[in-house]
């Protein structure tokens, strides 16, 4: 009964989300020609696309790089592959669910071999969000210093600082002593559940004093951040937009920070409407172009939550306890007789057929929406190549 009543609210609480995604999406196709975003796309050079789906690749070797590191920090050995595995299932996660967090909660989930290890598994998590703050403060930062004189970057330079601001205060908080106190606070453990949020707070404030670890994944987390600006920045050269490397670390900043915010499904229209305010809205591209780098980093996404699809097949191990998220990870256990390929072929259909309905409908959501965009990409090519060719005649 509780559980129907928390799938309840959750339901109830994404509806505004999914609102704001189709409110942003109508509002911004409403003042933008579809026949002039399908040529943008149809024109985009294959080469950019190619050299931003590597920065992408390379951008999440990294986050699994910086993850197994925190995760070792925090007592839990896990190999760099398994940790790649399920940073990828995390990107799955968050291109199905309408939750900006819910990659990070299944990647905490996944990672802990047992409810004893999942307080630590959810400190590295929240730990790689709150490392990663400052590089993405400092690429801001960077930006703003190298377009100072840009008429462009005047216009965006008091949100960049409020943002900026925001992000280092909240780095701030987490790294004070602020933590251990709350979890020692006599009031607060009579709230439900305050045990194991208690112990998640013991342990951030415990990784306080490891400055090594910390260091090394605030610096992981500049490299990530710096391949995140390059990948987008590549999207805007496939599509024809040439703003410069400064700029273009402001504008993916911002808008990165303005995916974070409960306003909408996985940053579905908030992205698109953030690249025309800050391409288009400054004389840098053409409203078509700016809406279609936010479509190509949406594109990207589901790509990659195909990729997390087979490895979340893919994973061994799993947490003990068959709740409505760790169901996922226990219908993933080991199978005997898959190490040949029939084997493998055979496993993965018995895992398939142990998801239950939602499972199985968010899996085929992520799949139906590559499909979409796959097929209108190949149909905007071939009408363009169409037109193309009438034009020569």
């Amino acid at each position: 009964m509780r559980q129907r009543r928390r799938a309840r609210w959750k339901l109830l609480g994404s509806v505004p989300k999914i609102a704001g995604s189709a409110g942003l999406l109508a509002w911004l196709l409403s003042r933008t020609d579809l026949g002039s975003i399908g040529r943008s796309l149809s024109r985009a050079d294959w080469t950019w696309l190619a050299i931003a789906l590597l920065l992408s690749v390379t951008a999440t070797l990294v986050q699994a790089r910086q993850w197994q590191r925190l995760l070792r920090a925090v007592g839990l050995e896990r190999t760099t592959a398994r940790s790649l595995r399920i940073v990828f299932v995390g990107t799955t996660f968050n291109a199905i669910l309408p939750s900006s967090i819910g990659g990070d909660a299944a990647r905490a989930v996944l990672v802990a071999r047992g409810p004893g290890e999942r307080a630590a598994a959810a400190v590295a998590v929240v730990m790689q969000r709150l490392l990663n703050l400052p590089g993405m403060v400092l690429l801001l930062g960077l930006g703003l210093a190298l377009t100072a004189t840009t008429p462009a970057a005047a216009r965006t330079r008091p949100l960049a600082l409020l943002g900026a601001g925001a992000g280092l205060a909240l780095v701030g908080v987490a790294l004070s002593p602020a933590a251990g106190r709350v979890a020692s606070s006599a009031r607060l453990s009579r709230l439900p559940g305050w045990s194991a949020l208690s112990s998640g707070l013991r342990l951030l404030d415990e990784f306080r004093a490891r400055r090594a670890e910390l260091a090394a994944a605030g610096v992981r987390g500049v490299l990530f951040w710096s391949l995140a600006v390059l990948n987008h920045w590549a999207y805007m050269q496939a599509v024809g937009v040439r703003p410069s490397l400064g700029y273009a670390a402001v504008a993916v900043t911002l808008v990165n920070g303005l995916t974070m915010l409960p306003i909408s499904i996985n940053g579905y229209g908030a992205r698109e409407s953030g690249y025309v305010a800050l391409l288009a809205g400054v004389g840098l591209a053409t409203s078509a172009q700016a809406f279609s780098v936010g479509l190509l980093v949406s594109g990207q996404s589901l790509l990659l939550g195909l990729v997390g699809v087979a490895c979340l097949l893919g994973l061994r191990g799993s947490p003990a306890r068959p709740t409505a998220t760790t169901s996922i990870a226990t219908a993933l256990r080991s199978e005997p007789g898959a190490t040949s390929l029939g084997g493998r072929g055979r496993t993965a259909a018995r895992q398939f057929a142990r998801l239950d309905p939602p499972q199985y409908a968010s899996i085929l959501a992520l799949l139906a929406m590559a499909v979409v965009v796959i097929l209108a990409l190949m149909g905007m090519h071939i009408h363009n190549a169409l037109d193309q060719a009438a034009a020569g005649r």
